[in-house]
């Protein structure tokens, strides 16, 4: 049998039973041979999927002018230290830098940290940074024991899942099965309670009707403390950019992308983008263990407008071609408008407690 990720996927399943949708994920999209993320370059019009930063440099600007605020905001001793997690292409911190470079001594302060397992993006983001001294981490346990200024695009969505199902009064986690007769993956259910269950509060659970879905993401929430840890005790501050909920919807919000089209998750291992709705109000609920400031989350279109996008885009038109306005229209409407990515797409800032609202987030 040749070795790809489905047999061992198969094997697995065929030796110990199905598997949860958290080990099914992190194995699509990390296996360290056969993952989605490990692998290839999955943006862009050659990708599957193209994110903020790749539609205009403006999106990266913006966030640049943020983090600028927000270090300016607090008097720290030694060097601006800005981390990315999943950086992509390095196109957001590209665009970050460009603004934070125009500033006077900035780039003597400057420490560049990448959070990235995939080493095709490595070389990538080390070709359109190279000038700049950049240090990778394949996790957040090596990064510098120092105020953080953070960045997360389109990346807590990438972390794995567990989801349980109600079953009459009981809720039970979903798995995955393999149908060798008829040769593809299926959802089933462990049979037995949850212990996750407990922390369904009775109010979400009596109105979740018959086979209702509920999604729960420990990695997500352990990168959240680890980052609101940080913030809280050393300074600096983060914004993590996403789509997600605030109410859960009792729907699942698993879904995969390949070549620009939606598929079926459970559908060739390995080669789709899988991605869920990030479950913003867990996080919100986390956030007050900490001493810090929470900012949202709020729409990345009202964001980006507080921000001001619109004034930036007017300047960028200035001696352009009608093609590049319009395709600066274009951009921006991506970026803003509720149909597009505007709403969808929310927005958390974090910011120790001592500091005021940053922009963006004030009303």
């Amino acid at each position: 049998m040749t070795e790809t990720l489905q047999n061992l996927l198969i094997s697995r399943i065929q030796k110990t039973g199905p598997i949860s949708l958290t080990e099914f994920m992190a194995e699509a999209l990390h296996n360290k041979n056969f993952g989605y993320y490990t692998t290839r370059d999955p943006l862009g019009s050659l990708g599957d999927f193209t994110t903020a930063p790749e539609i205009s440099q403006i999106f990266g600007e913006l966030v640049g002018l943020w983090i600028l605020h927000a270090h300016q905001q607090q008097e720290l001793d030694g060097p601006l230290c800005l981390v990315e997690l999943g950086p992509g292409r390095g196109t957001l911190m590209s665009d970050i830098l460009r603004v934070l470079l125009k500033f006077e001594n900035i780039e003597e302060l400057l420490e560049v940290h990448l959070v990235e397992t995939n080493p095709i993006l490595r070389q990538m983001q080390q070709k359109l940074l190279g000038n700049l001294k950049v240090l990778w981490h394949d996790d957040l346990s090596t990064l510098p024991d120092q105020p953080w200024f953070l960045v997360a695009n389109e990346f807590l969505d990438t972390l794995p899942v567990i989801q349980l199902i109600k079953n009459g009064d009981r809720w039970t986690e979903r798995l995955i099965d393999y149908d060798a007769a008829g040769g593809h993956f299926f959802w089933t259910s462990s049979g037995s309670t949850s212990r996750l269950s407990l922390l369904i509060s009775d109010q979400v659970s009596s109105k979740a009707p018959d086979n209702a879905l509920l999604e729960f993401s420990p990695a997500t929430l352990g990168i959240f403390k680890t980052i609101a840890e940080n913030t809280s005790k050393k300074g600096g501050a983060a914004l993590l950019i996403d789509y997600g909920y605030l109410k859960p919807s009792f729907k699942s919000s698993i879904q995969a992308v390949h070549d620009h089209k939606m598929v079926d998750p459970l559908s060739n291992p390995g080669t789709n983008d899988i991605s869920c709705h990030v479950d913003f109000q867990s996080i919100l609920y986390e956030s007050q263990f900490f001493e810090l400031k929470f900012h949202g989350p709020i729409p990345q279109g009202d964001f980006l407008i507080s921000m001001g996008i619109n004034e930036r885009a007017e300047r960028l038109k200035h001696g352009s071609s009608i093609q590049q306005i319009n395709d600066i229209n274009i951009a921006v409407k991506r970026l803003t408008a509720t149909g597009e990515m505007g709403k969808l797409f929310k927005v958390i800032g974090l910011t120790p407690k001592d500091t005021p609202t940053p922009p963006g987030f004030m009303t």
